[in-house]
């Protein structure tokens, strides 16, 4: 049955007592007359039981009117995602000073068989359609339907972590505003759409604006209801001033830039949000090497690119690679104001070089172009280990220099990015760097004693072949010699043929045969050899040494290690030399008084030097006035042969001439602990010295150093020893007087018979 048509919205409430509370809020706000006097309209009446379980005891007018709508309703005309127009008017927050706050009407079902429940905002529908008159229902709900919040009051409610960004920003005042916003905002942290560096930055101090524009991105001026889309697709303009595209199809739905409303129409006072289904990142937003940088915490290292005027590189869009410490990492402290520019140049390099492309032992162009180099760029070292793995494959350690690589491969703007765990140093001086190696103390040492050490630190662009103390050990008394006094000038030339007058890295000398100019206007050939080592030495193949480590980097060039002296063509070392190098002036004195200086000095000549110790073990005032004496005892010191390089290798014994006769020999062989000793032959007992050091010389001979002196056999009849000598003399007389005794003999036997006469038949 319908009820009477003159009744009011009033009378039909005050005919069931479950809605005794409603009547009495509208006698208390005196909205009677106002509700009676409507010609039509709906009431979405809440029950007593509605009213008992708002939190909010204090129903006001505006809550009330809340509840009615301006034109009948009834159940049929409800369907899912309905946005109607309630009576509670809030002038211009909904854009127009008439326009009411909405309701949003959601259903269960859509099947017309089967409606479903019907929600009116949070409440539910219990009882529909309940007749006022033709014009005006009453739809009863057991909730107190509450007016939307401003904006950011909604926001605040719905996503507090949000809202929080928003208000740093100043957003939540904007939003406050008494006029209509439309707000998309994600189901996601809008931060998740970033990496951890682009999060970092865009929450920094640094990356506030585009924070703000970010956020901005999602609020659009004036309400737009998902209704109100139109088909296909629009362009909103975002208070970022980005362009926000909106598109509406039949049977995709609506969507963002692409991206899903997942729920429409989350209604607020002053306007509506939409639920996106991810972010939405403003076109304007473009990450740059900058913003990676500050992402990384390298704001220090930024500070410094722009203060020494070298932003370029992190604006370009050049290839580069950026080298980058933390802001904890970062030491400055001890680099000169004029030097920090230098520096932070070199943790620039020349091209992209990811981790992939990075190999053990190569050395990379760095954006440093030192002075030191002849305007080269310095290079800088990489160096990759295997780590074992608990799962998979080894990890690969990677290093520039000592400074170890933190992350993964950074890609921006042309740009790779490293982090590295500490600050790079320019490479330094030669000297200090060649110091903290032991290993080349005499290297350093002839350094300072030829007085060419500014020289060699003072050159530009060279490559610096240093051999090690081994190397030096190698030469024998050639070492002493080049260290004496004398010698100055050899030692400089030595020192000198060391040093390339152009960088040649290892990576150079593997590539090609050179043939380089040195500090000593000689040349030195760098080759390769059948085993794939760097060899280097003199052109005519004479002599050569192995690189055994390379590419030691200096401010001044480069550095390899080598393990064997280059002694230049233009450098002669005589035997004289050598004897004057380990301070044989008693041989010396010897050799001079027996008038054979000159005989050392000839090719192929050996000597065996003995020590001055060596001589005071001897009469040496006699041995000076009995010249025939002084005479053998220095040609049995001399051996002509060439020099034999098995000495050297601690190689096989062997019998050797002495300028004293075609009889006097030495024996020089091996003792099994790698050294030797010398013997006179036929007296090796008492004749006999130990090899205490060796030199080769220029002329194909050399010096064996002895530590005593060596003095030769008496000799009688035919160069035999005068013991041998007396036993042939008595052996030979025996047989001699044999001889004419048996003559003798037959000799009387044929005068006997002659003498009687007998004849032979």
């Amino acid at each position: 049955m319908y009820a009477n048509a003159y009744k009011t919205i009033i009378d039909v409430l005050s005919e069931n007592e479950r809605f005794e509370k409603l009547i009495e809020h509208l006698q208390r706000n005196r909205l009677v007359p106002h509700i009676n006097s409507l010609k039509s309209g709906t009431l979405f009446a809440p029950d007593n039981e509605a009213f008992a379980k708002y939190k909010d005891e204090d129903i006001t007018k505006s809550v009330l009117l809340y509840h009615l709508l301006p034109n009948a309703l009834t159940g049929e005309d409800f369907f899912h995602g309905q946005l109607v127009e309630s009576l509670y008017i809030r002038p211009n927050l909904l854009g127009s000073a008439e326009a009411g706050q909405r309701i949003k009407i959601t259903m269960e079902g859509t099947s017309s068989k089967n409606p479903g429940k019907v929600y009116v905002n949070n409440a539910e529908i219990t009882e529909k359609d309940i007749m006022v008159n033709n014009q005006t229902f009453i739809q009863a709900i057991n909730q107190v339907l509450e007016p939307p919040e401003i904006l950011g009051k909604s926001l605040e409610l719905r996503n507090a972590e949000l809202y929080n960004m928003m208000k740093d920003v100043g957003l939540d005042k904007v939003l406050d505003q008494e006029r209509p916003f439309t707000v998309f905002v994600s189901s996601q942290n809008i931060l998740n759409k970033f990496n951890p560096i682009e999060k970092t930055y865009i929450t920094s101090e640094y990356g506030q604006q585009d924070f703000s524009l970010l956020l901005h991105y999602t609020v659009i001026e004036g309400v737009i209801y998902s209704a109100d889309f139109p088909s296909g697709k629009t362009d909103y303009k975002s208070l970022s001033g980005d362009l926000l595209q909106v598109s509406q199809d039949k049977d995709q739905g609506s969507a963002v830039n692409g991206i899903r409303i997942t729920q429409s129409d989350v209604l607020a006072a002053n306007g509506v949000i939409h639920e996106l289904g991810d972010t939405v990142i403003p076109p304007s937003i473009v990450f740059d090497t900058r913003k990676y940088l500050y992402g990384l915490n390298a704001t220090r290292f930024v500070s410094l690119i722009d203060a020494h005027g070298l932003n370029h590189y992190l604006e370009e869009n050049n290839n580069y690679t950026l080298l980058v410490p933390s802001n904890e990492e970062l030491d400055d402290g001890d680099i000169a104001e004029v030097m920090i520019r230098d520096w932070l140049s070199y943790h620039i390099i020349n091209g992209t070089w990811t981790q992939d492309n990075l190999i053990n032992n190569m050395l990379l162009r760095t954006e440093y172009k030192s002075p030191r180099l002849a305007g080269q760029p310095q290079r800088l070292a990489v160096h990759i280990e295997r780590e074992k793995s608990s799962n998979g494959p080894p990890n690969r350690s990677i290093r520039f220099d000592r400074s170890r690589v933190l992350n993964d491969t950074i890609s921006i703007n042309n740009k790779t990015i490293h982090q590295i765990s500490e600050s790079l140093s320019l490479p330094g001086d030669l000297l200090e760097k060649l110091v903290v190696d032991l290993d080349l103390s005499t290297f350093i040492a002839t350094l300072y004693v030829s007085e060419v050490v500014n020289e060699i630190k003072d050159a530009q662009g060279i490559t610096l072949f240093v051999p090690s103390n081994g190397a030096f050990q190698e030469l024998g008394l050639v070492a002493k010699y080049l260290v004496h006094p004398t010698a100055k000038s050899s030692l400089q030339s030595v020192l000198r043929y060391h040093s390339v007058t152009e960088i040649l890295y290892y990576e150079d000398m593997v590539r090609e045969v050179h043939e380089a100019e040195t500090l000593a206007n000689s040349t030195l050939r760098i080759s390769q050899d059948k085993s794939g080592n760097v060899t280097v030495g003199r052109p005519d193949g004479h002599q050569f040494g192995t690189v055994r480590e390379r590419d030691i980097l200096v401010e001044n060039g480069v550095v390899h290690k080598l393990d064997a002296v280059q002694i230049p063509d233009h450098v002669t070392i005589t035997n004289n030399n050598l004897l004057v190098g380990i301070e044989a002036n008693s041989m010396l004195e010897v050799l001079e008084k027996a008038g054979l200086m000159d005989v050392i000095e000839q090719k192929d000549c050996t000597v065996l030097a003995p020590s001055d110790k060596a001589f005071a073990h001897i009469d040496m005032d006699a041995l000076l006035q009995d010249p025939d004496q002084l005479a053998r005892v220095a040609r049995l010191h001399l051996i002509p042969t060439t020099w034999q390089q098995k000495w050297m290798m601690g190689g096989a014994s062997g019998e050797y001439p002495t300028l004293l006769s075609d009889y006097d020999k030495v024996l020089i062989r091996g003792t099994g602990n790698g050294g030797f000793i010398v013997e006179v032959k036929d007296r090796p007992e008492t004749s006999r010295a130990q090899v205490t050091g060796m030199g080769k010389s220029s002329n194909g001979g050399g010096v064996l150093e002895i530590d005593a002196v060596l003095m030769p056999v008496r000799r009688g009849i035919f160069g035999l020893p005068w013991f041998w000598s007396i036993v042939l003399i008595i052996t030979s007389s025996g047989i001699f007087a044999g001889m004419l005794a048996v003559g003798g003999f037959f000799g009387y036997k044929i005068w006997s018979r002659r003498r009687l006469g007998y004849r032979a038949i």
